[in-house]
């Protein structure tokens, strides 16, 4: 399985999936960010890279499209991707394009998640993988992990914690669709030929 992978920033779950690659390949990777550390990352991996100038939409998305085509991607994955697309781009790529969210969605979709989650006294908080539609941070969801809230915890400790586990859950997710287990299929998700009408849990310990 080809995967393009869009990044704006440190590339943690990039340098995760590149680490991983098990049953699939990462071909190309794309950064709306020209000093984005994930750029460094691809290069030492040997991965060719794309700084895309984000201010012309159209054209920056035209770009990625016309990567994704020349790749013959099976799958994009906005690992830390900070821009939206368009409801335009994201019709052509559905269902090939995937998104991981640090919380349990559909709670707490955007930005401060981490924040969000401590002013709500949660007891729990997470991170999802979901396909991504033309809504943020919305579309049909894949996979979630979980992490206890403590009373120590503020939002960089709880970042800190739920890092290392979304990078094991977005791994093990694009593993699995790699080897088919998951796929999309008569309009729903599929989990070993049998719907799945829940995110599947994944423990990532």
């Amino acid at each position: 399985m080809k995967v393009v992978v869009l990044i704006s920033g440190r590339g943690s779950n990039l340098e995760a999936l590149l680490q991983d690659q098990s049953g699939y390949q990462i071909t190309h990777v794309i950064s709306n960010n020209p000093t984005a550390k994930g750029l460094e990352i691809a290069h030492h991996y040997g991965v060719t890279n794309s700084y895309l100038d984000w201010t012309d939409r159209q054209k920056a998305e035209q770009f990625l499209l016309d990567i994704s085509g020349q790749e013959q991607a099976d799958l994009v994955i906005l690992a830390g991707f900070m821009k939206i697309l368009s409801a335009e781009l994201v019709d052509r790529l559905f269902p090939k394009i995937i998104n991981i969210h640090p919380s349990l969605l559909p709670d707490y979709p955007g930005l401060n998640t981490h924040q969000r989650v401590l002013e709500d006294q949660r007891d729990w908080h997470g991170a999802t993988v979901h396909l991504v539609d033309s809504q943020l941070d919305h579309g049909p969801r894949i996979s979630q992990t979980t992490i206890p809230v403590t009373a120590a915890d503020n939002a960089t400790s709880l970042a800190e914690k739920l890092l290392r586990k979304e990078h094991k859950l977005l791994t093990r997710t694009v593993g699995l669709m790699a080897q088919q287990q998951i796929l999309w299929q008569d309009q729903q998700l599929m989990y070993k030929q049998q719907p799945l009408t829940k995110p599947l849990m994944m423990s990532c310990d």
